[in-house]
């Protein structure tokens, strides 16, 4: 849904100046004011920026949504660009599912309310179970995010979220598939098996089993636009981060299934730009 407060806009002065304002509607000002904000990032190794470098660290600073490395032009750096005066913070936590959404929107804004949040999670829903019926149910899963949606919101009923969807597994067993050095990393490491096993494998079992996976991310992505739908301030990607193409170029060298670098400007470019045709923000 589309609310009609911006979290940014643009409010031109009578001596020509611009006033960035977040989350209020501005007055005219005679001097440009940038406004200050603070942004939450939560989700799991995706929004960790995990290897993005090809390194094994975690690497916060690379992040899409609160990176400040000059490396990915983030959510939070564009938002700087635009004016404001930004304070990130990344909750986001390696190998947590839905389930541990609740917390790490607490410990987020437990003290401190945020302006804006991102939320990037469901990848391990699927990845941690060795079966299709093992994932997380999306009964479960909607009600997970939920209860973080719901802390946020008494934290500041104002607080604008961004539920980014959850990325396509077949597309990323697409990309591999064919690629003896990504089919080895996946193989070594032994990475989302349950979509990513014997990647060769076309019998009909393994592509049955490779379809049913695909079609849990799927669910989680509707029951993620339904949420969306039914709170003011809660926007949905519109499944920017599922249909975005990825080539091997944008998987980390390091285990051929993190975002790298190139992978994470392209989470950061497709998520902003559908959050700007929504209306989240106004920075024209």
């Amino acid at each position: 849904m589309i609310s009609n407060r911006p979290l940014l806009s643009r409010v031109a002065a009578t001596t020509a100046a611009v006033v960035l304002v977040l989350g209020t509607t501005a007055t005219p000002a005679t001097a440009a004011v940038p406004d200050s904000a603070r942004m939450v990032a939560l989700g799991d190794s995706i929004t960790r920026a995990a290897a993005a470098d090809g390194t094994l660290d975690a690497q916060p600073q690379n992040s899409w949504s609160t990176g400040t490395a000059s490396s990915v032009n983030s959510h939070l750096r564009r938002l700087e660009a635009a004016g404001v005066d930004m304070t990130g913070a990344n909750h986001s936590r390696g190998g947590d599912r839905s389930v541990h959404l609740a917390t790490q929107a607490t410990n987020a804004v437990g003290t401190t309310s945020a302006d804006y949040v991102t939320i990037l999670i469901g990848g391990n829903d699927i990845c941690y179970a060795s079966t299709p019926s093992g994932t997380t149910a999306p009964d479960v899963f909607e009600a997970n995010v939920r209860r973080a949606l719901d802390i946020i919101e008494a934290g500041n009923p104002d607080t604008r979220v961004l539920l980014a969807s959850v990325p396509s597994m077949m597309s990323l067993w697409r990309v591999g598939r064919d690629n003896l050095t990504i089919r080895l990393r996946w193989s070594l490491i032994g990475i989302c098996p349950v979509m990513l096993a014997n990647p060769t494998d076309t019998s009909a079992a393994a592509n049955s089993r490779r379809a049913a996976v695909e079609a849990r991310v799927d669910e989680y992505n509707r029951r993620l636009a339904k949420l969306a739908a039914e709170r003011p301030n809660v926007f949905y990607d519109n499944g920017a981060v599922h249909n975005t193409p990825f080539t091997p170029a944008d998987l980390s060298v390091l285990d051929g299934f993190h975002p790298s670098l190139s992978g994470q400007n392209k989470i950061a470019k497709v998520t902003w730009d559908e959050a700007v045709r929504q209306g989240l923000f106004d920075v024209g």
